[in-house]
């Protein structure tokens, strides 16, 4: 199945009847009609929060609140979807992660691609729901493995898939930030992630248009969390959909921050590079003696680090030594 423990990472291994996944000491995950339950306390099958309560008490009403959102909008469905599995830019034989999954109406689209995906949520009613979606449409289903996990602490190894890809619930989760990082850090350098959510576009948020939407639904006041994007995505897009009140991220991961080159000497009067000027720094002087430097550089035609770099180190190499004479 290629699940990992969510908390120690290690792989997980099915008990002989079949009716759990097994990890370290007190690690239990049932296995509950053929759907893992890898939620991080072990043997738990619901979640706790009040957020989440809301779907499972609602996981049949869900799918007509979500038609409704898509005629309120004067938009197709079906197009909306396969416009933003398009910034996932998926390749024949791609393994990818839908995260919250609810009731599959992303991953019954997602199905008609030659790919395997893994959809997870939270609720296990709703992800049951969209089983029975799946099985009513007839859908080929070998390619896809449906499984109960929270996003913040996915039971997958590191750079497991090709893409990430979440839409619908990314405001409830209770840290941005982390929730991203997890995403990310399941896929692979160079693969693609994908989350958006309810929040007004920045130049409609004053207008009636918006205190509409957040008049029937607060979730509309939430705005798209450029800031808690990793450090390590290249690439990245913010795009606004159904007339401005989702908003879109989408971007590739690299590799810890980007690339600098710290060398590049700067032309002008204070010269210098990026490394000499930020790891380089010295104890303050005298605006006096800062104000003679300066003309002593502009004097000799040079930099105002060029010159420290050839004062300062011909005064380091005619220093006294700081060994005791015999």
């Amino acid at each position: 199945m290629n699940f990992v423990s969510p908390l120690t990472r290690q792989p997980l291994t099915k008990t002989p009847d079949g009716s759990a996944l097994l990890g370290g000491p007190d690690e239990r995950y049932p296995l509950i009609d053929g759907i893992p339950q890898l939620l991080i306390r072990s043997g738990q099958v619901q979640a706790s929060s009040d957020s989440q309560a809301y779907y499972r008490e609602r996981a049949s009403e869900y799918d007509h609140g979500i038609e409704v959102m898509f005629a309120m909008f004067l938009a197709d469905e079906e197009q909306t979807r396969r416009d933003m599995f398009a910034q996932l830019e998926l390749r024949p034989d791609s393994r990818v992660l839908e995260i919250g999954c609810g009731t599959c109406r992303d991953t019954i689209h997602l199905l008609d691609m030659p790919i395997d995906v893994f959809a997870g949520d939270l609720s296990l009613e709703m992800v049951l729901t969209g089983r029975d979606r799946l099985l009513r449409a007839e859908k080929n289903t070998s390619r896809l493995q449906l499984f109960c996990a929270d996003v913040m602490h996915l039971p997958f190894a590191d750079g497991f898939f090709d893409a990430a890809y979440h839409f619908g619930g990314f405001n409830l989760f209770p840290d941005y930030k982390e929730a991203l990082a997890e995403i990310t850090r399941v896929v692979k350098p160079n693969g693609r992630v994908v989350v958006g959510d309810e929040g007004i576009a920045p130049w409609l948020a004053n207008s009636e248009f918006a205190r509409i939407l957040e008049n029937s639904n607060p979730l509309f006041r939430h705005r798209a969390p450029l800031d808690c994007i990793p450090v390590d995505a290249r690439q990245v897009g913010c795009r606004w959909i159904l007339g401005g009140s989702f908003y879109l991220i989408s971007f590739v991961k690299g590799q810890g921050e980007p690339p600098l080159n710290l060398d590049v000497t700067f032309p002008g009067r204070r010269g210098g590079s990026h490394r000499t000027r930020y790891f380089g720094k010295l104890e303050g002087v005298s605006p006096a003696l800062r104000d003679r430097v300066l003309d002593a550089a502009a004097v000799e035609g040079i930099s105002v680090v060029a010159w420290l770099e050839k004062t300062l180190g011909r005064a380091v190499q005619n220093a006294p030594s700081d060994g005791v004479d015999d």
